[in-house]
């Protein structure tokens, strides 16, 4: 499956009467890596969570074409995978289960069974502990992998290496290197080195 074109014109969010996203309009072209730069307080995760379908814009539009075909907004969650500080995964589960749970849903394409999943991790087996139990770098790591593994034509990323240590940051741009590949992927970052696999680099302010 390649990429998903999205298409934002004039797109804004306001809060209790506050600019948080000033009008945006980008044409994200499939297949392209793009980074969203900016300080603190710019909207770089509004924008993430308005273009991925969790947030509904105050003005402007988003549209979605997949190999020349339209997609309803209320249908890309089909569609798009989202890995972001703000942990998707189910604090009381452990790994496995967090794991057998995201199967059902994003399945992808890699099939991978729970030992091939630790080993590209690069962990040992965690046991059951839960993963509310783990380190924010540790959560990060499989929202990042799971993310990938996904099979989204549409990858979402909002500050990526956040917790990551370097030889963590050093596994993700390897992964990225594997897993970008054909899909359309958004970073949104402070960081400029979230940046290395982008073509195009977009600064909000």
């Amino acid at each position: 499956m390649t990429g998903i074109q999205v298409v934002a014109t004039d797109l804004s969010k306001v809060y209790a009467g506050q600019t948080i996203v000033n009008p945006f309009s980008f044409n994200f072209f499939p297949g392209s890596v793009t980074g969203v730069s900016g300080p603190n307080g710019s909207g770089k995760s509004t924008l993430i969570r308005m273009l991925c379908g969790f947030l509904t814009p105050s003005s402007g539009s988003i549209s979605y074409q997949l190999s020349h075909q339209l997609i309803e907004r209320k249908e890309i969650y089909q569609y798009v995978a989202l890995a972001a500080p703000y942990s998707m995964l189910i604090k009381d589960f452990d790994l496995e289960e967090n794991y057998l749970l995201f199967r059902k849903f994003k399945a992808g394409s890699e099939n991978l069974n729970y030992k091939g999943l630790l080993e590209l991790l690069e962990w040992k087996n965690p046991g059951q502990k839960v993963v509310g139990q783990y380190s924010s770098g540790m959560q990060q790591k499989v929202n990042l992998l799971f993310a990938m593994l996904s099979g989204c034509p549409l990858l979402l990323l909002d500050e990526p290496t956040s917790y990551l240590d370097e030889s963590n940051k050093e596994w993700y741009h390897k992964q990225a290197e594997r897993f970008f590949r054909d899909k359309t992927v958004i970073i949104a970052s402070n960081d400029d080195k979230d940046f290395i696999e982008a073509g195009n680099i977009i600064k909000l302010v």
